[in-house]
C-alpha cells in the first residue's frame, strides 16, 4: 500500500510566481469601479430639492385654503338655514301664543258661564225644593200601620189624629204611598186641611204614641230627608247630653228656632 507523500510547507502548487498582494489589488480595483459609478454628494443640486418642497407645501396650502373655503360656505349655509328655521319657529310660537290667549279668554268666559249656570241651578233647585216643601206643608206620614184588605185610609188617619189630641180634624185625603216591600207596610200619606192641626199632632206624637207600633212623621222632600238623616247621629248624641233639636224648614234648629251649625257646635248663637 502506497502512502501519499506529505505536503511540504510553502505555497500551494501551481501558484507560480504570482505575487502575494494580487487579491488586495483586485479588491481595490473593484472598489474603485463602484466609486466611479456612484454620484458624488457634492454634485446633487440642492436647489432642486428646495423647489420640490416648496411645490409640495404650496399644493398642501392650496388644498387647505380650498377646504377652509368649502367649510366656511357650508357653515354659512347652515347658519342661514338655522336662521330661517328659527324664524319659522318664532312665527309658529307667536301664533300659538295668540291662539293660547284666545283659548284662555274663551275658557274664562265658559268657566264664568258654567259658574253662573251652577249658581242658577242651585238657586232653582233650592226654589223647587221650597216649592215642594210648601206643597207638603199640611202633610204627615203615618208609619207602621198594618195594611188590611179594603181598609179606609181616611178613617184610620182620623183615629190616629184623635190619639194625638186632634179630634174631629179635617182631612182632605189619605192614601198609601211609597214602594211596596215584602216585610214593611207602606206609609199612610195624610193631607190635613189646617197646618195647626199638623203642628199639634207632631208636638204630641212622642207621648201619645209611645205604646203604639206606629208613629207619625213629617212629609219631607228628598233633599230635606237626606239633610235630616245626615245629622241624625249627632242629634241623638246632643239629645242625650240635654240639647234638644227639631227639624224644620230643611235644617235642624234649636229651641229658639235658629239653625244649628254642626261644624261649629260651640258657636255663640247656639246653646
Amino acid at each position: 500500500m502506497d502512502i501519499p507523500p506529505k505536503r511540504g510547507r510553502g505555497r500551494p502548487p501551481g501558484s507560480g510566481n504570482k505575487k502575494k498582494g494580487g487579491q488586495a489589488n483586485t479588491q481595490s480595483s473593484l472598489s474603485g469601479g463602484l466609486a466611479s459609478s456612484l454620484p458624488n454628494i457634492s454634485d446633487i443640486p440642492i436647489e432642486e430639492e428646495d423647489s420640490d418642497v416648496e411645490s409640495v407645501a404650496g399644493s398642501v396650502i392650496a388644498n387647505l385654503d380650498s377646504s377652509i373655503e368649502r367649510i366656511f360656505k357650508e357653515l354659512k349655509a347652515i347658519r342661514q338655514e338655522f336662521r330661517n328655521t328659527l324664524k319659522q319657529h318664532e312665527e309658529q310660537i307667536k301664533q300659538l301664543r295668540e291662539e293660547n290667549t284666545a283659548l284662555k279668554e274663551r275658557c274664562g268666559a265658559l268657566e264664568s258661564k258654567m259658574n253662573n249656570l251652577e249658581a242658577s241651578q242651585e238657586k232653582h233647585a233650592s226654589l223647587l225644593n221650597k216649592q215642594e216643601r210648601f206643597s207638603r206643608r199640611n202633610n204627615i206620614r203615618i208609619v207602621g200601620v198594618k195594611t188590611e184588605s179594603g181598609e179606609n185610609c181616611i178613617e184610620i188617619s182620623r183615629n190616629v189624629m184623635t190619639k194625638v189630641c186632634v179630634p174631629n180634624c179635617s182631612i182632605e185625603r189619605a192614601h198609601r204611598d211609597g214602594k211596596q216591600h215584602r216585610n214593611r207596610d207602606r206609609h199612610l200619606l195624610v193631607k190635613l186641611s189646617f197646618y195647626q192641626d199638623k203642628v199639634t199632632a207632631l208636638r204630641n206624637r212622642r207621648h201619645a204614641l209611645q205604646n203604639e207600633t206606629y208613629h207619625i212623621t213629617d212629609d219631607l222632600t228628598l233633599v230635606d230627608l237626606n239633610e235630616k238623616r245626615k245629622w241624625s247621629n249627632q242629634v241623638t248624641g246632643l239629645f242625650q247630653r240635654g240639647t234638644k233639636l227639631r227639624f224644620s224648614g230643611g235644617c235642624w234648629r234649636t229651641a229658639q228656632g235658629k239653625p244649628y251649625n254642626f261644624t261649629r257646635p260651640n258657636a255663640p248663637d247656639q246653646p
